[in-house]
């Protein structure tokens, strides 16, 4: 009887060895299993994080491609210098505007003698046969002919002279060396540089002498 008891509770201390060993065995086990979930999602997570980061990451932007930029199209060059030089300001000319009647030689009728060398003064008198005022800037110039030592040009009279006035016009003149017969056309210009003259044709007056040994 007291063997019995002995092998029985031998017994019942295996069986619990046998349930210990085995409850180690299946926490072992079950450890293995949690571990091997907790790599398996470890590697997922890993693996998801990859891709999202690599999704993140900007793709390249492409160059802009270049676009050919039309070239402007050639303008005219400007004017040359003498091109420009050539253009002259129109000048307007009123028709009965400047005309001169002449009146008479005040001076040195023509054909009058003189001897060789002699300065003199030829004076015109002249009359304003148009409807505009002779002003400071009206001038007596030289035409063509014997010059007889005078000026190209010079101030016709240093005051106004209306429609309908007249005045004499003088200028200093030089009787050349040579015996002969001289003759010496002069005309008018306004202020504006147009030339006129007696009556409407606008021609040129003169001066005539004869020098004599």
């Amino acid at each position: 009887m007291k063997k019995a008891g002995i092998i029985a509770v031998i017994l019942m201390a295996a069986s619990t060895l046998v349930l210990l060993v085995l409850f180690v065995l299946k926490a072992i086990d079950n450890n293995k299993q949690l571990a091997l979930i907790s790599q398996t999602e470890t590697a997922a997570a890993a693996t998801n994080w990859a891709e999202q980061t690599i999704a993140a990451i900007p793709t390249e932007t492409p160059l802009p491609t270049s676009t050919a930029t039309p070239e402007p199209s050639p303008t005219a060059p400007p004017p040359t210098p003498t091109e420009a030089a050539t253009a002259t300001e129109e000048v307007i000319v009123i028709e009965g505007c400047d005309e001169a009647a002449f009146l008479a030689d005040v001076t040195i009728p023509d054909g009058k003698e003189l001897d060789p060398d002699t300065k003199f003064t030829k004076t015109w008198k002249l009359l304003n046969a148009g409807s505009c005022t002779w002003n400071l800037y009206y001038k007596l110039y030289f035409v063509s002919g014997d010059k007889m030592s005078g000026p190209s040009s010079q101030q016709l009279v240093p005051f106004d002279v209306p429609p309908g006035a007249s005045i004499d016009v003088s200028v200093e003149l030089r009787a050349p060396d040579e015996p002969g017969k001289y003759r010496g056309y002069w005309g008018l210009k306004n202020t504006n540089g147009v030339e006129f003259g007696i009556g409407p044709s606008g021609q040129p007056f003169y001066v005539q002498i004869t020098v004599v040994e």
